[in-house]
């Protein structure tokens, strides 16, 4: 593992999110969540640390089957092909609202439980980005009673970069 090394989730890792059957740390969770095949592993530690995940997080994903390493990150000035790029972010609009949405859903969720009900109702009613961008004050707000204020920050750091 580098620094610079990509990690997405496997198939196994996103059944994971969907079914919870391994039953995850809160906090080995929520960092799977965050590896999307676009961030370096130097940014998820840091994110890691800043949300109390265990400084091993990511080789315990990786051991589990739940994360896989696709690339890393590509020097400047260096030939397209002398390394494995990084997955190219979503371009169009509708990629990065599905995505932005589904994001804010499942962390909604996994920290609220049954609580999240009604943010998720204003979250269903949400069909542009713009609506997406009108709920990130109170998702911040809800992340932050459940979670605390440093997690949210790193959740919607999150979601402002999926969102632009």
């Amino acid at each position: 593992m580098a620094a610079g090394d990509i990690y997405r989730k496997t198939e196994k890792g996103q059944a994971e999110i969907r079914d919870r059957k391994l039953k995850l740390s809160p906090r080995l969770r929520t960092m799977l969540i965050l590896i999307d095949g676009t961030q370096p592993e130097f940014l998820l530690k840091e994110e890691g640390t800043r949300l109390g995940a265990p400084p091993d997080f990511l080789q315990q994903l990786v051991a589990s089957g739940l994360v896989e390493r696709i690339g890393a990150v590509q020097p400047a000035g260096t030939s397209p092909g002398a390394s494995v790029g990084t997955a190219a972010p979503a371009a169009d609009e509708y990629t990065r609202f599905r995505e932005a949405k589904q994001f804010m859903n499942t962390t909604i969720v996994d920290a609220l439980g049954i609580k999240s009900f009604f943010f998720t109702m204003k979250l269903e009613r949400a069909g542009v980005t713009a609506d997406l961008v009108e709920l990130i004050e109170p998702y911040e707000q809800a992340m932050a009673k459940a979670e605390g204020e440093e997690h949210a920050e790193v959740l919607v750091k999150r979601l402002r970069e999926m969102l632009h």
